[in-house]
């Protein structure tokens, strides 16, 4: 046995134990941001790494020593624990374990979840590299995708018996040339069999209940269509879908939600998280504001919740025009104004006051021309086409295409003249992005 385990794995001179720690907390950190749309939702993680090979037998007489690093600090802290019960959370965290040695993840989770076995896999491929190829050679970020699909499709199938990748294919089907809008109630599969069972409470009960597999996938595809956001299709703990609901899952059930192609959002346990744009999104449940509100910047400033729901309700059917668009928002003063200048230099192309929120079946035809559409904060848009101008005022994305660059330098420049926008930027890979003049963010279009 080698009390330098660490040092063993460090195949860097000038790297102490310390900073290979904290390396490992930057590679985990880079990892969630692959999961979390907005950095602030990350949670405020501490990884403990037991700093010396200890048996339990050593553990017991000696203690273990432990070396801590955490997500918003860069200080480490070196402390001693008798018993692994001493370390917060732990009963809820991850923990992995080799050759007497020991690290364990505590990202503030009160249950399980994806993150835990996600957490899972990041160990085993870190420490796989690591052991193969040296800490020189280390390249784990173009795993992360298929790591947190790993962990995700054991957590579902482990707790629920849900198979990820029959609903990722039922998502990409198609039935009469229309994607899949359904949903789907599935139990626990730990709990007792007594809890699991919704024989009473079903709208419509099936007489031949089909098996939830993919075996039966042209059986599957059919019957979805009998669902969506409002009524539920039930899987009982056999597996089978048993019938439909208009009632919300019980505490122990999780609700799978798809609700366009590749895209779906499963709801357990009060989380949610979901796939769509080739990537999985763990969706904060801390929010002290409305996702839209918080990504429209000041311009929300005195709007009802009304309000703010019809602007999300335009942009998730702007969002749905394939090749992109643009939408500029601000007061009804402002965007009167943008409007009649851009008009009158023949930089946009007038129109009638239209309401895109009540005349939402046009904004795939208004947004199909090249240009921004112009809309103020009660949906109502004059202005079709328009180009966006103004000085450079600020730098360039050069990993962003012309779309998102010329908003967010447009923005900013109206910004500049007194002028409160916020830019929608729906890219043609699906992202859509809210610019506001001193931030840009992620907007989770997710049912």
């Amino acid at each position: 046995m080698n009390d330098n385990f660490w040092e063993l794995m460090i195949d860097d001179d000038s790297m102490t134990k310390e900073e290979f720690f904290l390396k490992v907390r930057d590679l985990y950190l880079n990892l969630l941001k692959h999961l979390y749309n907005d950095q602030r939702d990350i949670p405020s993680f501490s990884i403990h790494f037991c700093s010396e090979m200890r048996s339990i037998e050593e553990g017991i007489e000696k203690g273990y020593p432990i070396v801590t690093v955490s997500h918003r600090s860069g200080k480490i802290e070196h402390w001693n624990v008798k018993d692994l019960s001493e370390i917060p959370n732990f009963e809820n965290s991850y923990t992995w374990y080799q050759e007497n040695m020991f690290v364990i993840f505590d990202f503030k989770e009160e249950d399980s979840s994806p993150l835990s076995f996600i957490t899972g896999e990041f160990c085993n491929e870190l420490f796989r590299q690591i052991e193969a190829f040296g800490i020189k050679r280390l390249k784990i970020a173009h795993m992360f995708e298929p790591l947190i699909s790993t962990g995700v499709v054991q957590f579902f199938y482990g707790f629920y018996r849900l198979d990820i990748n029959l609903i990722q294919t039922l998502s990409a089907l198609t039935y009469e040339g229309s994607y899949i809008n359904c949903s789907l109630i599935v139990p626990r599969f730990d709990i007792k069999p007594e809890k699991r069972s919704r024989k009473n409470g079903l709208d419509v009960a099936f007489t031949d209940p089909i098996m939830f597999s993919v075996e039966h996938l042209r059986q599957i595809r059919k019957i979805v269509e009998l669902s969506d956001k409002d009524i539920s299709l039930v899987i009982n703990s056999a597996g089978k879908i048993q019938g439909l609901t208009k009632d919300e899952p019980n505490a122990d059930e999780c609700k799978v939600r798809i609700w366009d192609h590749l895209s779906w959002t499963i709801t357990y346990s009060d989380k949610k998280i979901s796939y769509y744009n080739a990537r999985y999104h763990i969706h904060s449940k801390n929010k002290k504001v409305p996702m839209i509100k918080r990504s429209l910047g000041r311009i929300t400033e005195g709007l009802t919740p009304e309000q703010l729901e019809k602007i999300e309700t335009v942009i998730e059917a702007a969002a749905k025009q394939r090749h992109g668009t643009i939408i500029i928002i601000g007061s009804a003063f402002d965007i009167s104004m943008e409007s009649a200048r851009l008009c009158d230099t023949k930089s946009a192309s007038g129109i009638s006051e239209t309401d895109l929120y009540e005349r939402s079946d046009l904004i795939r035809y208004l947004t199909s021309i090249d240009g921004a559409v112009l809309m103020n904060t009660d949906c109502i848009c004059t202005c079709i086409g328009a180009i966006l101008d103004g000085d450079l005022v600020t730098k360039g994305n050069p990993a962003r295409g012309a779309r998102f660059n010329s908003t967010v330098n447009y923005v900013r420049r109206r910004f500049m003249k007194k002028q409160y926008f916020t830019g929608i930027v729906i890219s043609e890979d699906g992202t859509v992005d809210s610019v506001t003049e001193d931030h840009v963010y992620r907007i989770d279009l997710t049912r």
